[in-house]
């Protein structure tokens, strides 16, 4: 018996130290419109406003939850692409819901909006300043924000706290190790 609680706590210390690890180096999952997912907007300013409250970097993903066939996602590469709600020349084009993107590099602006009848136009549609990659998430204020090309702020507030997916994994993992004891 003793020796098994040795083993337990072994497994433990093991499981908070990988947490650590995946908190610090894994990107944090951003789920787009937050509880309301990707849906018809309830205004057309709902997805820029949450989009500034978060601080979105490279390596971060960005998951879209929605039913496919009923919206999908269009990412354009430029602003007036974006502005336009055009599907002339698109980036990628994702139907299957709920998609996760990973925001990979370059840094820079990326724009994405509903491409399903008027939705855009109605406001389903989020622009983001994806920062270099931030290996900790300790950035001021000034230095997380970035202007669009008219000088708007596209994203740049600290995020409320995020777990990473395998941080939240290991420490389910702890907390059922713990009750076991």
């Amino acid at each position: 018996m003793e020796r098994s609680k040795g083993c337990l706590s072994l497994l433990l210390l093991a499981a908070v130290v990988a947490s650590f690890i995946a908190g610090s180096s894994a990107g944090i999952y951003h789920i787009v419109g937050a509880g309301k997912g990707w849906q018809m907007a309830p205004n057309r300013t709902y997805y820029g406003e949450w989009a500034r409250t978060r601080n979105i970097s490279v390596g971060d993903k960005l998951m879209f939850l929605y039913r496919s066939g009923v919206y999908n996602i269009v990412e354009v590469p430029t602003r007036d692409l974006f502005d336009g709600c055009s599907m002339r020349n698109i980036t990628n084009r994702y139907q299957n819901g709920p998609t996760i993107i990973e925001l990979i590099p370059p840094a820079g602006p990326r724009y994405y909006f509903c491409g399903v009848g008027k939705h855009c136009e109605e406001g389903q549609k989020l622009k983001i300043y994806v920062a270099p990659f931030a290996p900790s998430r300790t950035q001021n204020d000034d230095q997380a924000e970035e202007p669009d090309d008219d000088g708007d702020v596209m994203s740049g507030s600290p995020a409320p706290a995020a777990v990473p997916l395998l941080a939240l994994a290991a420490c389910l993992l702890a907390l059922s190790l713990l009750l076991l004891m």
